[in-house]
């Protein structure tokens, strides 16, 4: 009986997964990928912070910055002629 309820649960478990993944795919889709023009790691005491730097398509002039950790990320974004 208690490996049925093991059973189970996994089985609802990886559904849950599944479709949650599958929501990702309908609500993106038709969007088009860009890969960053910059990518990098940066070692601050033990945690590795990953930046991805673009140029946004519909403002040349700018320079966008998305910066993640384990907890927090941010973006940010700056003129190029400056």
């Amino acid at each position: 009986m208690k490996t049925k309820i093991v059973t189970l649960l996994a089985i609802a478990v990886l559904s849950l997964s599944a479709q949650a993944g599958l929501w990702e795919k309908v609500t993106t889709m038709g969007a088009k990928t860009v890969k960053p023009s910059s990518e990098y790691l940066i070692e601050t005491a033990g945690w590795n912070i990953r930046v991805y730097e673009w140029i946004p398509a519909d403002n040349p002039n700018a320079r966008c910055m998305f910066a993640a950790g384990s907890q927090k990320g941010g973006v940010a974004c700056y003129s190029i002629n400056d």
